[in-house]
C-alpha cells in the first residue's frame, strides 16, 4: 500500500512539476493558448522518459547544456531592453531561468539518451564506389545551384563584392581587408572577360560559374566521404536533400563572398581531422594525404583573416595529440604557421598591398568604448584626450548603434593614421576605461554578439542579385534578364523568407544560434559517450566562432558562420554512436561490434 502511495505521490509531484513548466514557457515564449495542452502532454512524455535514465554522465552533462542553452535565451531574448536600460531588466527573471533550464534539461536528458540507444550502422561495403559517389553528387549540386546564376546573372553581388571587383579588375590597389588569394582567385576571369571585348558582368559571371563549380566538388566530397566510411546509403541521401533544397546553398554558391569557398574548405578541414583522429595520427603518415592536409591549411588562412588563429589552435592541439610523431610534424606545421604571417606582412608591403585596417580587429572595444561615451561613463581627460584625436567624442556618441560598428569605423572624421600608428595607446586606453565603465562593457559586449548564441535572434541572410548603388553602375555592373527567369526573383525570396519567419522549427536551419548550439550538443554527446578526442574535429567551427565572438563588426552576420550551415550534417552523424556490421561466416554473420 505504501508502495503504491509513493508512486501515487511521485506521479502527482510530476503532473505539478510538468503544468508549471509548461505555464512559465508558455508566459515566457508568449505561445498561443490553445498549445497548452498539447505542450504538457509532451513535456510530461519527455520528463517520464528522463526519470528512467541512469546515465549520470548524461544526466550532469545535458545539465550544464541546458544551463547555458537557458541563459543564451535569458540575455539573448532580452537585448531590446539592455539597448535602453541596461542589465536591470533581468532583476525578476531567476524564476524563469530555473524553469526554462528544468524544461531544458527532460528535453536534451530525452534527445540525448535516444541519440545513443539508435547507433547508425556501418555497412562493410557500398554498392556504389566512393568516386563514383563524388562525381555523381558533385554534378548534380551543381547543375541544382547553377540556376540561380541565370536567374539572377551575373550572380549575387554585395558592396563588399564591388570592393573585390575593382581590385581584381586592377581599378583600385590591392588590399588585404578583402583577401588578396580571393581577388586573384577573380582577377583572370575579369582580365578574360576585359581581353575579349566583354564587360565586368560577363568576368563576374565566369568567376560565380567556376565557383559554384568548386563549391560543388567539395561539397560533393561529403556524400564521397560517407559512402567510404560504410554509412548508409540513406545518410548521404539525406544530405543531398539538404545541400539541394535549403535556398541558402544555392544562392551562396552565386555570391561573391569570401566567406563561401572558405565555408566548404572548413567542411573539408573537419573532415580530415576526423579521419586523423579515427586513425589516431595514421592518417598523417601517409605523404599525398599530409601535404593535401598542409595545402589545405595554407588555402584557410589565406581566405579569410581569421583563418591563421583557426590553423594556428588546430595544428597545436594536433601537435600535442600526436607528439610521438613531432619529427615529421612540428617542422612541417611550424612552416605553415610561419609562412602565413611572413607573406601577409613583408611579402605583401613589398608587393604593395594594403595591410586590412586595424580597426577591423578591433570593432568589439571601439563598440565598448562607444557605449560608455553615449551612456556619459567615466572617462578621464588623457583618455578623452587620445579618443578625441580618434574620433571627436560627440562624434562617437553620435555614431554609436548598439549592434554594429561600422557608424564609428567609417565616419569621415574617423582618423585610421591615428589608430593603425598607435595600437598600443588604444589598448591601453581601452583596458584602462574598462573598470570603471565594466556594466557599460558587459552591455556593449553583449549587444554586439548576441546574434551568435541566441536561438531567436535572426537578420538577413542572403544578397539578391546586384545592389543599386553608383559604384556598380560606374563599372558598368547590372542585372540581367536572361531567357526570361528574372521573373523567378521573387519567388525565391518569398520562398526564403517564408522558411525565415514562418515554419518555426524548419528554420532553425538558417538560424546562427540553432547551428552553433547544435553543434555544442554534438560535442557534448561526444563528451558523454568518452570520445571526447573527437572534439578535435570540431575546432576549427569552435575557433571560428571563438574570433567572431572576440572582433565581430555585426551583431548578426549569417555568412560568417556558413560554414556551420555547411557542417550540419557531419554535426549530426557524429553525435550517434557508429557500429560496424561484421560479417564473419556461420551463425555470427549477423553479429555487430563497435566501429
Amino acid at each position: 500500500m505504501e508502495k503504491k502511495d509513493r508512486k501515487r505521490n511521485h506521479a502527482a509531484a510530476g503532473i505539478l512539476l510538468d503544468l508549471v513548466l509548461v505555464w512559465a514557457l508558455f508566459q515566457y515564449f508568449n505561445f498561443p493558448a490553445y498549445l497548452l495542452l498539447f505542450a504538457a502532454v509532451c513535456l510530461g512524455f519527455v520528463m517520464k522518459r528522463t526519470a528512467k535514465i541512469k546515465n549520470r554522465r548524461l544526466l550532469l552533462g545535458c545539465a550544464v547544456f541546458s544551463f547555458l542553452l537557458s541563459v543564451s535565451f535569458l540575455i539573448g531574448g532580452k537585448a531590446d531592453a539592455i539597448q535602453k536600460t541596461g542589465f536591470r531588466v533581468f532583476r525578476s527573471d531567476f524564476v524563469y531561468l530555473a524553469a526554462l533550464t528544468a524544461a531544458f534539461f527532460f528535453i536534451s536528458a530525452w534527445a540525448a539518451d535516444w541519440v545513443l540507444r539508435h547507433p547508425i550502422r556501418l555497412a562493410g561495403k557500398n554498392r556504389f564506389s566512393p568516386g563514383t559517389v563524388w562525381a555523381a553528387c558533385s554534378v548534380f549540386l551543381f547543375l541544382s545551384w547553377i540556376p540561380c546564376l541565370f536567374v539572377y546573372y551575373p550572380g549575387n553581388i554585395s558592396p563588399d563584392s564591388l570592393v573585390c571587383i575593382t581590385q581584381a579588375a586592377g581599378r583600385s590597389g590591392l588590399s588585404n581587408w578583402q583577401p588578396v588569394f580571393y581577388i586573384l582567385l577573380i582577377r583572370p576571369f575579369l582580365f578574360f572577360a576585359l581581353s575579349i571585348g566583354k564587360s565586368l558582368n560577363f568576368g563576374a559571371a565566369l568567376f560565380l560559374a567556376f565557383q559554384a563549380a568548386a563549391m560543388a566538388v567539395m561539397v560533393g566530397y561529403l556524400p564521397c566521404w560517407l559512402t567510404r566510411k560504410g554509412f548508409p546509403l540513406w545518410i548521404s541521401a539525406a544530405a543531398m536533400a539538404y545541400f539541394i533544397f535549403d535556398p541558402v546553398f544555392p544562392m551562396y554558391a552565386v555570391t561573391m563572398w569570401k566567406d563561401v569557398p572558405f565555408g566548404a574548405l572548413m567542411l573539408l578541414y573537419v573532415l580530415n581531422l576526423f579521419d586523423i583522429i579515427k586513425s589516431r595520427g595514421e592518417w598523417l603518415k601517409n605523404t599525398r594525404s599530409f601535404v593535401w592536409f598542409l595545402i589545405l591549411n595554407l588555402l584557410i588562412a589565406f581566405l579569410r583573416n581569421n583563418g591563421y588563429y583557426i590553423i594556428f589552435v588546430t595544428l597545436a592541439v594536433l601537435a600535442f595529440l600526436y607528439r610521438k610523431q613531432w619529427k615529421r610534424l612540428v617542422p612541417s606545421f611550424l612552416a605553415i604557421l610561419v609562412i602565413v604571417p611572413v607573406i601577409q606582412g613583408p611579402v605583401y608591403r613589398v608587393c604593395g598591398v594594403a595591410r586590412s585596417p586595424f580597426a577591423e580587429s578591433v570593432g568589439i572595444p571601439l563598440q565598448q568604448i562607444g557605449r560608455t561615451v553615449a551612456t556619459q561613463g567615466k572617462i578621464t581627460e588623457e583618455q578623452k584626450k587620445f579618443l578625441n584625436r580618434l574620433l571627436p567624442l560627440d562624434e562617437i556618441k553620435k555614431d554609436y548603434l548598439p549592434t554594429i560598428s561600422d557608424p564609428i569605423k567609417f565616419d569621415p572624421a574617423f582618423n585610421d593614421d591615428f589608430l593603425n600608428k598607435n595600437k598600443f595607446g588604444f589598448l591601453k586606453v581601452w583596458g584602462g576605461m574598462m573598470i570603471p565603465n565594466f556594466k557599460s562593457y558587459a552591455e556593449a559586449y553583449v549587444l554586439q554578439t548576441f546574434g551568435f548564441w541566441h536561438v531567436g535572434t535572426t537578420n538577413w541572410v542572403l544578397h539578391y542579385g546586384i545592389a543599386d548603388d553608383p559604384g556598380m553602375r560606374e563599372n558598368g555592373l547590372s542585372m540581367s534578364n536572361l531567357g526570361s527567369l528574372a521573373g523567378n526573383r521573387s519567388s525565391i525570396q518569398n520562398a526564403f523568407d517564408c522558411l525565415q519567419k514562418k515554419i518555426p522549427l524548419l528554420s532553425g536551419i538558417v538560424n546562427i544560434g540553432v547551428l552553433f548550439w547544435a553543434a555544442v550538443f554534438s560535442a557534448c554527446l561526444l563528451i558523454i559517450r568518452k570520445k571526447a578526442k573527437f572534439l578535435a574535429a570540431y575546432l576549427p567551427l569552435l575557433v571560428l566562432w571563438g574570433t567572431l565572438m572576440a572582433a565581430t563588426p555585426t551583431y548578426c552576420e549569417f555568412r560568417y558562420m556558413f560554414a556551420f550551415a555547411l557542417a550540419l550534417p557531419v554535426v549530426v552523424i557524429l553525435a550517434f554512436p557508429l557500429r560496424r556490421n561484421i560479417r564473419p561466416s556461420g551463425r555470427a554473420a549477423n553479429s555487430t561490434g563497435r566501429a
